[in-house]
């Protein structure tokens, strides 16, 4: 297993100790003025270095924003006629609004994206510009990487602008969005390779991928259709709770340790509620106690490895609930497609299947079946992998719980 875990070692790596980087903007050209939404996730900002020199993370992303945004016409920087402020968003989130002026209502426009890029390598931003009076669902997409930092816009050219997408486009624009949203998810690779780990054979390795795919495609549609709207940051601690359990649950079944560590935890726990009131965190109280409960109850419903395996598809299923609304997350910023709404949710859950399995089957299994010669060490390499897997969900779980 060692392969594994230099694999992980290195995704975990490139992502500084966080799930997933991506952050949104909503663009309106309208006139020479050009007005600026911005959202990103709060956890993000605190990689900023303007964090330490600001009273709030408001205040510090709109200090990075102002450095790190240029709009260029015509050889001239635009200038900032309202400064980056503080709108209401959703719990977990930070949204920031500006009004740019710029020199011409009819000259191309470049934009120049430096926003955490410096900070985050691999963080990506998705932005949306329209040209108009009034924000639709419609407009120029684009994406900014690490090494696309730059865009263009020319305002004569708005005609190209599709009001609306064909089923296949939406299909084939939401499946890529799918796929690079699981290959950036730290945090959801890491608990199928939690799966990978429990499953005894491939067989069984597909049942609880199945599990897992049927509860996170439930809760993925049902948010982004707006049913329903669940506390964000108990979804997030729960993401990471998800990893900690599976990956522990091995080794201390063996031991014959789960009840008693099931109390542990659930002492933990506690300790960590009582944190949270001088942190001013997201997670409510009621959400403290559920973990508690949770702890407890695990604790002593999976005393052998007889019952670890009767209750792996249960629980796989019951994780892949949270991680659904964890997915439905980048739909709720990004936004269906006008028109094709069927057509962009059923892209996205292909991509995010389509990832996971080449995650899996390309990745995973041929490197297990590569090193099942290898000779293993008194600790054994899964269970060394495990125990990694452990420490980063249960570090993502206090992370989520108190920031």
């Amino acid at each position: 297993m060692i392969r594994f875990l230099v694999l992980f070692c290195l995704l975990s790596g490139t992502a500084h100790a966080h799930n997933k980087s991506i952050s949104f903007s909503d663009w309106l050209w309208n006139g020479r003025d050009i007005e600026v939404i911005f959202t990103v996730a709060a956890r993000d900002i605190t990689f900023l270095p303007q964090t330490a020199r600001s009273t709030d993370l408001a205040s510090a992303l709109g200090n990075h924003l102002q450095d790190k945004f240029e709009l260029h016409q015509i050889n001239t920087e635009c200038t900032v006629s309202e400064p980056f402020d503080a709108r209401p968003a959703r719990a977990g989130y930070v949204r920031m609004q500006a009004t740019f002026r710029c020199l011409s209502e009819n000259a191309a426009l470049q934009v120049t994206n430096n926003v955490f890029f410096d900070m985050i390598r691999t963080h990506i931003h998705l932005a949306r510009i329209q040209i108009g009076p009034r924000r639709t669902m419609q407009g120029q997409e684009v994406l900014f990487t690490t090494n696309e930092r730059t865009f263009s816009l020319n305002p004569m050219a708005e005609q190209k602008f599709a009001p609306r997408q064909n089923f296949f486009e939406a299909l084939g624009r939401y499946f890529r969005l799918g796929v690079e949203h699981i290959a950036t998810g730290i945090d959801h690779l890491a608990f199928v390779l939690c799966l990978v780990l429990l499953a005894t054979s491939v067989r069984r390795l597909l049942i609880l991928v199945s599990g897992f795919t049927l509860g996170h495609s439930l809760t993925l549609a049902l948010s982004a259709l707006g049913v329903v709207a669940p506390n964000a940051s108990i979804v997030e601690a729960v993401i990471g709770a998800s990893i900690a359990a599976l990956a522990a649950e091995g080794i201390l079944t063996r031991a014959g340790l789960m009840p008693r560590a099931g109390l542990v935890a659930a002492a933990l726990i506690y300790f960590i509620a009582g944190l949270s009131i001088f942190f001013t965190a997201p997670l409510p109280l009621a959400g403290w106690a559920g973990f508690m409960l949770f702890a407890v109850s695990y604790g002593f419903a999976v005393r052998t490895e007889v019952d670890r395996q009767a209750v792996a598809p249960i629980i796989t299923a019951a994780f892949g609930l949270f991680h659904g609304f964890g997915f439905a997350g980048l739909l709720n910023d990004v936004g269906l497609p006008e028109g094709q709404v069927l057509s962009g949710l059923l892209g996205f859950n292909l991509g995010v299947e389509f990832g996971q399995l080449l995650f899996i089957f390309v990745i995973l299994l041929p490197l297990r079946m590569l090193l099942q010669d290898l000779p293993s060490p008194k600790i054994r390499w899964s269970d060394i992998l495990a125990s990694i897997l452990a420490g980063y969900g249960v570090f993502l779980f206090v992370q989520r719980g108190l920031l």
